[in-house]
């Protein structure tokens, strides 16, 4: 009954915690700033350029889906198109104080895309598929 044996195995299994509890708090403070850029926004999401709102949502919608299964390969190939995306976007045809907002809400993807790499790759916690629920 005594723990002691045990807690080296326990403190390998810990070491390299630190960069995940960095990361998963960097994707929390990224998603947090992302909904207060849209709730700050002079324009409400319903009248966003659609040239930004529809393929963001769906980038968006994806990086949740690539999140929720782990799949760090996903998450890359997802940041790849997030960048092919800003790149493509056309900057100067977004109406007149709209790009901060996209900027910052493409930055914030980016970063949460990331963030999430590094913790699927580490895969800290295996959550069963049946038990993820989205409703």
């Amino acid at each position: 009954m005594n723990p002691r044996p045990a807690a080296h195995v326990r403190m390998r299994a810990a070491e390299g915690s630190g960069d995940i509890l960095t990361r998963l708090a960097q994707a929390v403070a990224e998603t947090r700033s992302m909904a207060r850029t849209i709730g700050l926004a002079r324009t409400p999401p319903s009248q966003w350029d659609p040239r930004f709102r529809q393929p963001w949502l769906e980038l968006l919608g994806r990086a949740g889906a690539e999140a929720a299964s782990a799949d760090g390969e996903a998450l890359r190939a997802g940041r790849d198109d997030l960048e092919a995306f800003a790149d493509e976007l056309p900057v100067g045809e977004l109406p007149d104080g709209f790009w901060p907002v996209t900027g910052a809400l493409l930055v914030n993807l980016r970063n949460i895309l990331e963030a999430l790499d590094v913790v699927t790759e580490a895969r800290p916690v295996e959550v069963p598929a049946s038990t993820l629920s989205f409703a």
